[in-house]
């Protein structure tokens, strides 16, 4: 009996718990409990989305769970095991499903909406626990929890094209309007109010909270920042380039936002005072669609024209990632649970992870992908926007 649990305790720290820590180096895992002498049940570990370690068992009971289903079965028989745990999957799964005692299932679960022609597009985690995105067919704000239930609210402005989604600093929601030229506040109970920029036709893109506590958009057909208070008091600061169209923008790790210029071709940085600095991107022509600060203290950005995920310092020194997907239309990024940066990849039905060395690797999924986001229960959340769903995947 004595050798039987010290080997099970080694299998346990020398084998699938140290290619957890390897995996997940920001997650916190436990190891799960010890059975009893006679066929105890195994303890059950806690693990990022449910996928813990699980417990040593007795002399007939308990076994070794892996991350994701990728883990072999450990000492003994019928212990309680994390998700994915038991025998192995032969041949081995496809990258986008994962083994789960011996099956390989899929990674992705969507949820449809309810509303034929719903064109969901981006997406963002609340302050309340739920996910959060816009709706571009029916001037809809759709909130969607955990467990895939789905509540929506309807925007005043009719036409407003709904695009970029953002948490606030003041617990709320906030978002753009294309069409309608405006921003708006959803609070979680629902209730929504607008406030329109100064510039007529200014095509608010995307928005972001900043630093210092204020909501800041991009308005591509006037080529300027947007800044507004909690209250909704806006106030405008040009981009140098003329006609540089900013589109993406995101709070950097410096307590500045970055944007890219769509046309301008370029990554810039603005002071919460409206100070901004320009970056020239390598490739000519590189369209740059969207940009998020990394947790390593790069801003990473995508470049569809170029067919590249940009990678830049705070200082401005600028590296592209080259996808070897031809044509994949790289597009919204997002920081995961792994700490990688992951991004949609609009024509290929992939979602592509890059690590902070520039390694690219892609998951299919089921329909091609608009707006992503990391969820609240460690699953990276996608928009659908042609097929009218919302995705879950779960990272490996």
């Amino acid at each position: 009996m004595r050798s039987l649990w010290t080997a099970a305790l080694l299998l346990v720290t020398s084998g699938c718990y140290g290619a957890l820590r390897t995996s997940w180096p920001d997650a916190d895992f436990s190891t799960g409990g010890i059975g009893g002498v006679a066929g105890g049940t195994g303890g059950s570990g806690q693990g990022v989305a449910g996928n813990g370690v699980g417990g040593i068992g007795g002399t007939t009971g308990g076994s070794v769970g892996g991350v994701a289903g990728n883990g072999r079965g450990g000492v003994g028989g019928a212990g309680t095991a994390g998700a994915g745990g038991g025998a192995e999957c032969a041949p081995t799964c496809a990258s986008s499903a994962y083994c789960d005692n011996g099956t390989c299932r899929s990674r992705v679960t969507e949820f449809p909406l309810q509303d034929t022609g719903a064109r969901p597009r981006y997406i963002v985690a609340g302050g309340d626990g739920n996910l959060w995105f816009t709706d571009s067919t029916y001037d809809k704000i759709r909130r969607i929890s955990t467990s895939g239930t789905v509540n929506e609210f309807v925007v005043p402005t009719t036409g407003s094209g709904l695009g970029g989604i953002a948490a606030g600093p003041d617990g709320n929601v906030w978002f753009t309007e294309e069409n309608g030229g405006k921003i708006g506040v959803i609070t979680p109970t629902g209730m929504i109010t607008e406030y329109p920029p100064t510039i007529t036709l200014a095509l608010p893109i995307a928005i972001t909270a900043g630093a210092d506590g204020k909501i800041w958009f991009t308005e591509a057909g006037s080529s300027q920042i947007g800044v507004s208070t909690a209250a909704g008091v806006i106030s405008e600061k040009s981009v140098p380039t003329s006609d540089g169209q900013p589109w993406g923008i995101a709070k950097g790790p410096d307590g500045n936002c970055w944007f890219v210029e769509a046309v301008g071709n370029k990554l810039a940085r603005i002071t919460p005072g409206g100070s901004i600095t320009e970056f020239d991107i390598p490739t000519p022509n590189s369209n740059p669609g969207h940009v998020v600060a990394g947790s390593d203290g790069n801003i990473w950005f995508t470049e569809s024209g170029a067919n590249k995920v940009g990678r830049s310092t705070t200082a401005g020194s600028i590296t592209e990632f080259a996808i070897t997907t031809p044509d994949a239309s790289p597009g919204d990024l997002t920081v995961g649970p792994d700490s990688n940066i992951w991004f949609v990849e609009g024509s290929t039905a992939s979602i592509g992870r890059i690590d902070s060395t520039g390694k690219i690797t892609e998951f299919a999924v089921p329909a091609n992908p608009y707006g992503i986001a990391r969820g609240p229960d460690g699953s990276l959340w996608f928009t659908e926007q042609q097929a009218g769903k919302i995705g879950r995947f779960l990272p490996p």
